[in-house]
């Protein structure tokens, strides 16, 4: 194989490795592109426990109680159109309960339906930029009023990416992501900056190990009543690829850091599939 083409084939595997960024509790995106006519869908679930009635500035849990959240199966899609353009989207189906003072209420619904589209902007022999945009509808709480599932307001973020994979010794390979993107809430809410930072490595043929970071950080401009929070979590991941078509997938994640929340922790398991 010439040189070329070996630097062409590394790319579009670090390409495969980096679409397996699988979301966490919300749409996440990986700056590659899907190829034309190609894309993925993901189908998860996403268990998640944290401590209630009180908190310090941290975030940390200082009271009684205790809240839980489920993603049930949440699909997510994206597919590219052309060689530059993919598109996707993902509603997010929630189950929580909200355990205070010996009572539990429950509810179920629907959080939100986010739509999206990236434009790789630029792609060099390992590395590439992508924009993408992304509308996230209001959400529809289902069995009860509390807890709150459904984002009550439209919400519209713009996000740049970038990813960068290098072959290591040894016959692996890796890479590393770095995200920042912007998102403006209508209604009374505070608007959000959002810092995602991902490394990738495949140690052996048919597995892959992802350590992320991903941090909402409220911008204190919400009106009186409206939520403005900050959390940062980290999330470890093994991805064990069964074919070229499917890969199952198990996760981490906890939060770190917060301001005006208590800190959790849960679990992502997902099922991937790639046509």
């Amino acid at each position: 194989m010439s040189r070329t083409g070996g630097r062409q084939a590394l790319g579009r595997r670090l390409a495969a490795m980096a679409l397996l960024l699988l979301p966490p509790l919300h749409a996440r995106a990986a700056p590659w592109v899907q190829p034309e006519g190609e894309g993925i869908l993901i189908l998860q679930t996403t268990p998640y426990t944290a401590g209630t009635r009180g908190f310090d500035t941290l975030g940390r849990a200082n009271g009684t109680g205790s809240f839980g959240r489920v993603e049930l199966a949440s699909p997510y899609w994206e597919h590219g159109i052309t060689s530059r353009w993919t598109v996707g989207l993902q509603p997010r189906l929630q189950a929580a309960w909200l355990t205070e003072n010996g009572r539990t209420s429950t509810n179920v619904g629907l959080a939100d339906a986010s739509v999206f589209a990236r434009y790789l902007v630029y792609k060099g022999r390992l590395d590439v930029f992508s924009v993408q945009a992304t509308l996230a509808s209001p959400g529809v709480d289902g069995a009860g009023t509390t807890p709150r599932i459904a984002e009550p307001n439209l919400g519209a973020e713009i996000r740049g990416l970038y990813g960068i994979g290098t072959a290591l010794p040894w016959g692996m390979t890796g890479f590393a992501t770095a995200e920042l993107a912007y998102r403006g809430r209508l209604g009374n809410a505070a608007d959000e900056a959002r810092v995602d930072i991902g490394f990738g490595l495949r140690p052996v043929p048919h597995w892959l190990l992802m350590l992320q970071s991903f941090s909402n950080i409220g911008l204190r401009n919400n009106a009186p009543g409206g939520a403005d929070y900050s959390v940062s979590k980290l999330q470890a991941t093994a991805v064990y690829e069964l074919n070229p078509t499917w890969a199952v997938a198990l996760g981490y994640i906890r939060d770190i850091a917060g301001r005006r929340v208590p800190l959790g922790q849960g679990a992502v398991l997902a099922l991937w599939y790639r046509y």
